[in-house]
């Protein structure tokens, strides 16, 4: 039997240094094992899963391609609260090397690779996409997995997908499902899980205008996107929150947290993010009727969107720069309505070849707006039908409604 001898130095003050038996012998459950392992490395209890595995990794050089990975929860005092860990050691010609510690503040102390230890837990388990998670950076095994999807009844990302299946057909099943997910998630301690898992009941709340509800689920997803320390994440926050203040006609502020959006997308080169970030800062501006700054950033998302044949995003852009133009035309600028024509035309085109009935509509009611500003009132009526009949398809009662009384007033200054 080999004995291995492992140094542990979690910090200045405090190193160890303990005998293993036979790696091989380290696969299974070894209580006596876990107690000396655990009692020198971590000082707490812990419920531990060892795995001896080989892996071959084309972009790093070991002496060796064989690890020891050991993953395990530590239980707070609220046992619904655990905390993922995980250890993972290369072993060659008699020697074990501490490779890799996490989560990331005891990988910090340790000095291990943090990365390398997700990077291989993922291998090893072979993790679906969906659930590698930057938080849980130990891991679970899929058996692990099916106890506990058999525990509370489904794997909690699945959840979150069901959620946004049925929310427009079960919107309760659908909270339901965000819930439970979130309460999986926390017991998994996984801030990832737990940010997406709040951050669809967040926009719940921002739905049913709940604005005291949505910003108090804005601040946990906020703290969640800090601690992740992912710029997207961090974006997503911003662009919520702007939502949430533009909605309570907020604008100038909404305008500040916007740019505080555009300034994650730009970090993360995020490209649709940012094209996102300037239609939501001109929209503000459009609102304050600072119709210069507006047009400015509405044409910033157009090049950009033109830039990466980003034909989605350019025909957003170029329905907000015409309800811009549709404002400088009312103000006597003629030279708007080519323009406005021009965009308003490619911006249809495009939406009704893809098949977007909600952008379709909005592009259709500011084309009668711009027709109505040049006092053609029939085309204008026509544009207005248009916009009226596909909100009804919509199930958009209001617009509906909205649309359908501007196609009447076409009719009366018509008739």
């Amino acid at each position: 039997m080999v004995i291995w001898k492992v140094h542990f130095a979690l910090g200045a003050s405090q190193e160890d240094e303990i005998d293993l038996a036979d790696v091989e012998d380290l696969v299974d459950w070894d209580p006596e094992f876990q107690g000396n392992l655990i009692s020198s490395f971590f000082d707490t209890d812990y419920h531990w899963l060892l795995a001896l595995k080989t892996v071959v990794r084309e972009d790093i050089e070991f002496p060796s391609k064989n690890f020891l990975l050991i993953v395990g929860r530590k239980w707070g005092e609220d046992t619904k609260k655990t905390v993922p860990l995980g250890v993972l050691f290369e072993f060659s010609e008699g020697d074990l090397k501490l490779r890799a510690v996490g989560p990331q503040s005891v990988a910090a102390q340790a000095g291990g690779d943090n990365n390398l230890l997700l990077d291989l837990v993922n291998e090893l388990f072979d993790f679906p996409q969906k659930w590698r998670s930057k938080s849980v950076i130990c891991g679970i095994s899929k058996q692990e997995w099916r106890k506990i999807a058999d525990i509370i009844g489904e794997e909690p990302w699945r959840l979150l997908d069901a959620g946004r299946r049925v929310l427009s057909t079960d919107p309760r099943k659908a909270i339901s499902d965000f819930q439970k997910a979130y309460q999986i998630f926390t017991i998994l301690a996984d801030l990832n899980g737990q940010f997406h898992a709040m951050f669809a009941q967040l926009e719940l709340a921002l739905e049913a205008k709940n604005y005291p509800l949505a910003q108090e689920r804005l601040e946990i997803v906020r703290q969640y996107s800090v601690e992740l320390g992912d710029l997207m994440l961090e974006e997503n926050v911003f662009s919520t929150e702007g939502i949430i203040l533009y909605e309570q006609n907020e604008f100038q502020s909404a305008v500040s947290v916007f740019e505080n959006a555009l300034e994650k997308a730009k970090k993360a080169n995020n490209h649709k993010a940012v094209v996102n970030a300037y239609n939501n800062i001109g929209e503000c501006y459009y609102r304050l009727t600072n119709y210069d700054s507006a047009l400015k950033n509405f044409d910033i998302a157009r090049g950009h969107a033109e830039e990466r044949n980003d034909k989605y995003n350019l025909a957003i852009s170029q329905i907000n720069i015409s309800k811009v133009l549709c404002q400088n035309l009312k103000m006597g600028d003629v030279s708007s309505d080519v323009q406005a024509t021009h965009y308003l035309t490619e911006a249809i085109e495009f939406f009704e070849k893809s098949g977007d009935p909600k952008n379709l509509m909005i592009a259709y009611g500011t084309f009668g707006d711009l027709e109505a500003i040049k006092e053609n009132y029939d085309s204008a009526m026509i544009y207005y039908e248009r916009a009226s009949e596909t909100a009804q398809a919509l199930n958009d009662s209001i617009l509906h409604d909205f649309y359908y009384q501007k196609a009447e007033s076409m009719k009366k200054k018509l008739y």
